[in-house]
């Protein structure tokens, strides 16, 4: 009795193990200059309080991998709320790799805008889902960027996870 009470054990922590381990992940994105289709809407409730809606398209520029893929790009839809010299994003995010799966994340970060539109922030990262081989993945990091209306390059790190492969082929 005591030795199938030990395997269920040790079956059910290394089942727990493989759900749960955590991956570490980091990578430098290189964002181009951000499109922004409206012009920023004065809110009027005080002087330089603006929102401001905007897309951008940035590259890896030092390798980074999800689930042994190569990260290429990333597609980056934010809004942007402006008061005075500070800012606050929040964002969509979506990752594409080099065999072209996908992963989803949303960001939120906090800045300072300097003389001249240069900026610096800070924020986290939350990947909520993906397509293929990272369907099911979640994960979490922190970022910083640096930058100015012409673009900006942002380093991340942090963890993410994957489903059991069992998981992800009965959600298929």
């Amino acid at each position: 009795m005591k030795l199938s009470t030990l395997n269920l054990i040790t079956l059910t922590a290394a089942l727990t193990g493989s759900v749960s381990a955590q991956n570490y992940i980091s990578g430098t994105v290189k964002c181009g200059k951000p499109d922004i289709s409206q012009p920023p809407i004065e809110v009027g409730d005080r002087a330089s309080h603006v929102l401001m809606v905007m897309k951008m398209t940035c590259r890896y520029i030092t390798p980074a991998q999800l689930a042994g893929l190569k990260l290429t790009t990333e597609s980056v839809a934010e809004l942007t709320e402006i008061v005075g010299g500070k800012f606050q994003d929040r964002g969509y995010v979506v990752i594409a790799t080099e065999n072209g799966d996908k992963a989803y994340a949303h960001t939120q970060d906090t800045g300072i805008m300097k003389e001249g539109g240069a900026f610096t922030d800070r924020g986290t990262w939350t990947i909520t889902d993906g397509t293929g081989k990272l369907r099911g993945i979640k994960g979490k990091g922190t970022y910083k960027s640096s930058g100015s209306s012409e673009g900006e390059v942002s380093q991340m790190e942090g963890e993410y996870s994957l489903p059991p492969s069992s998981a992800v082929s009965a959600k298929e």
